[in-house]
């Protein structure tokens, strides 16, 4: 009686999202009452010089203005940032947290 061998290959995929676009996104922010221009905790963070855990811990304590997007993404409303950041418009009409 001989032994047989068998062969089993596994294949894997992987998909990697990697957002580069940090532009503000204008969408309605219920508590401004109006559309404003809204970013990314990490934007956030960059804009005010400070980190994401930081901003993570004003959305909790209910200090800015914030939504969850599609998937659960959270952004941050660039008018409750304070005076710290201006929102100016473009001339294409687009809204820019400066």
């Amino acid at each position: 009686m001989s032994l047989r061998q068998k062969t089993v290959r596994v294949e894997t995929h992987s998909v990697t999202v990697v957002r580069t676009n940090q532009r503000p996104i204008d969408l309605w922010c219920e508590t401004c009452g109006t559309t404003t221009a809204m970013v990314t905790p990490e934007r956030a963070a960059e804009m005010l010089e400070t980190n994401p855990r930081a901003i993570y811990q004003h959305v909790e304590r209910g200090n800015v203005h914030f939504i969850e997007a599609g998937a659960g993404e959270l952004l941050i409303c660039c008018e409750s940032l304070g005076g710290e950041t201006k929102v100016k418009a473009l001339n294409s009409g687009e809204a820019q947290c400066l």
